[in-house]
């Protein structure tokens, strides 16, 4: 069994080096790597990371300075440059407690993709804290997720949860698109489509204590702006499962 994770990143300087660490312990028993990819960091992040792929053969490191922010085309650059035959991504800020992990390992062989879930009855939501005042209320995104849920017909829970393990062939022929949630929704969308063994897990969700968020605009009308983004891609995506 053998994974690659992908680790985009922004800012992440906080925790990049506890993260490695800690996918490090939870993989132990198998084979794997890591794979950064940064996002135009104005922290020290790139550095901690060219230090980390020179001290430790599992990590490998890859900057998009000077390309325009996105967190698809980050897990893209990820999943092209990766070897192993299943494909982890998750958030470098802890958001995503990586000990999780373990979990894929044990459902890796009987499903063709297996998501965290915020919103499963065990799962626990965080999305607010002291210091990152301007998270995404709650209700909005239980709102959307419920919405997507309606509309496609689909017992999946969380369209933006940005916890996954896939299998490499699922993305061979197909690249993700969009930011944020719109990349999540037409992946999961295009593997109900394709058919694909799907398994929701519940997780405890943690708060983001440092580095920028890569989901959230920090002011109201930039969150108007990307939830109608979001609406746009549930849309296109109603329309194909239709069509």
């Amino acid at each position: 069994m053998s994974f690659s994770v992908i680790l985009p990143t922004l800012n992440e300087a906080g925790h990049i080096v506890q993260l490695v660490k800690s996918i490090g312990k939870v993989l132990s028993k198998h084979k794997y790597e890591i794979i950064i990819v940064d996002d135009n960091s104005t922290d020290t992040t790139p550095e901690l990371c060219l230090k980390l792929k020179k001290t430790n053969k599992k990590v490998n490191f890859f900057s998009r300075k000077g390309l325009k922010k996105n967190l698809a085309e980050s897990i893209n650059l990820g999943i092209k440059k990766s070897k192993f035959e299943n494909i982890i991504w998750l958030d470098a800020d802890f958001q995503h407690p990586p000990q999780y992990m373990k979990k894929f390992t044990k459902y890796q062989k009987n499903f063709d993709v297996i998501i965290f879930s915020r919103f499963l009855p065990k799962s626990k939501r965080y999305f607010t804290n002291k210091k990152f005042k301007k998270e995404v209320n709650e209700n909005q995104s239980i709102f959307f997720n419920n919405l997507c849920k309606f509309l496609l017909f689909s017992d999946i829970t969380d369209y933006t949860s940005g916890f996954i393990c896939i299998k490499k062939k699922i993305l061979n022929n197909y690249k993700l698109k969009g930011y944020y949630g719109e990349y999540f929704i037409s992946l999961i969308t295009h593997c109900k489509l394709e058919k694909k063994k799907i398994k929701e897990l519940p997780y405890n969700e943690k708060a983001r204590y440092s580095g920028t968020s890569k989901t959230l605009p920090e002011i109201s009308y930039k969150y108007l702006i990307l939830m109608y983004k979001y609406s746009i891609c549930l849309i296109l995506n109603i329309f194909k499962k239709n069509f």
